[in-house]
């Protein structure tokens, strides 16, 4: 743990002020990162809809790893992926997999995909004590928003729709029963997970560094609206005429969303873009080492009704490029030692929100 971690996050006005580049650099704060905010609160899974009946989805979250389940009566359910026996994994390769049962490789005991041990090998030899039923494999919380899933892994802050806040609301309607993933990518960006973060919540540099891809679809700074809840934040802007003019538009929605583009930023490392012909895109940020972050890329759209896929993929592989080479540019420069505390302008406010956060949980243990 760093040793002056009270000092470097208390500054004398957190709402102007960003943190210290040391937040950036030092690996005696990645564990306490993982441990005071990945596995205290809720993050994002994955699309229910990727898995059907008696398949087991095997995936890494906050360093950890997990089977996400849907039994046979379609009920959903998360699990460690450790065997309460003596600590083995239970599933050895990552993804989705149809299972009927879950085998440990150790000793093959067996579990049933509500968690429940069914069997072990020898068990008579086990003292007159044992009992199947008191080893289930360790539950973790697990809900539903719109068919996407979230996972807690200790005791949640709160129930899923508070924590989103304004999202379920705001976004009803978005996503179709033909709503589909069309676009899944994954990319290792040479940066701290929160500098790639506060990157993606700055709504200054967008009509500076995104001029050609995501501003054609903003527009001017003067409509940006921000919005703050308890864990997200959102920025609302009109999309502009250019745009409205290249792309079909989902009727149901209010005037205000049809016309409009919302960008959500979700603590700790999530984005959710939406666009009114339909296209959602969650952008996922890990920490994959003190000065290395990998970037989940899923987006979401209508077949036939929303931009195509090939264009998608250009646009966003284009804007998200950009970020990409600024934030390792970033990070060069909070490792130099020279970076303090920069002022934060008020197009910035996204990220102050993100920093409290960060800050509240790192000091309450």
């Amino acid at each position: 743990m760093i040793a002056n971690l009270p000092d470097l996050l208390t500054v004398a006005n957190p709402d102007a002020y960003f943190f210290p580049g040391q937040l950036y650099t030092d690996p005696a704060l990645l564990p306490l990162e993982q441990e005071r905010i990945f596995r205290r609160t809720w993050l994002y899974a994955g699309d229910a809809a990727q898995l059907a009946p008696g398949q087991v989805w095997v995936k890494e979250v906050a360093g950890l790893s997990l089977l996400i389940v849907r039994d046979r009566d379609h009920q959903l359910r998360a699990f460690h992926n450790v065997c309460p026996h003596r600590a083995s994994p239970l599933c050895t390769q990552s993804g989705v997999q149809s299972l009927k049962h879950i085998i440990c490789p150790y000793h093959a005991w067996v579990y049933g995909l509500d968690g429940k041990l069914i069997g072990a090998p020898s068990h008579d030899r086990f003292p007159d004590t044992f009992d199947t039923p008191d080893f289930p494999l360790v539950p973790v919380a697990i809900a539903l928003w719109d068919n996407f899933i979230f996972v807690c892994l200790s005791e949640p802050p709160c129930d899923l729709t508070k924590f989103l806040g304004d999202i379920p609301t705001a976004l009803q309607g978005y996503r179709q029963p033909t709503t589909e993933l069309v676009i899944q990518k994954h990319y290792i960006v040479a940066c701290n997970w929160k500098n790639y973060h506060d990157n993606t919540l700055c709504d200054y540099h967008v009509a500076i560094a995104h001029r050609q891809t995501l501003n054609k679809v903003q527009g001017p700074i003067r409509h940006y609206e921000h919005s703050f809840g308890d864990y997200v934040n959102c920025l609302y802007t009109p999309t502009t005429p250019g745009w409205r003019a290249d792309n079909a538009v989902l009727e149901h929605l209010s005037d205000r969303n049809r016309y409009g583009f919302l960008t959500f930023g979700m603590f700790p490392n999530l984005h959710l873009l939406a666009f009114p012909n339909g296209v959602l895109a969650w952008i996922q940020i890990e920490p994959n080492g003190v000065e290395s972050c990998r970037v989940n890329l899923e987006v979401f759209a209508i077949p036939g009704f929303s931009t195509p896929t090939e264009i998608l993929l250009k646009d966003f592989e284009d804007f998200m490029q950009e970020d990409m080479d600024l934030t390792e540019g970033v990070q060069k420069g909070y490792a130099s030692g020279v970076y303090q505390s920069g002022m934060a302008n008020h197009l910035e406010d996204r990220i102050i929100h993100q920093q409290k956060l960060i800050r509240q949980h790192l000091l309450n243990a």
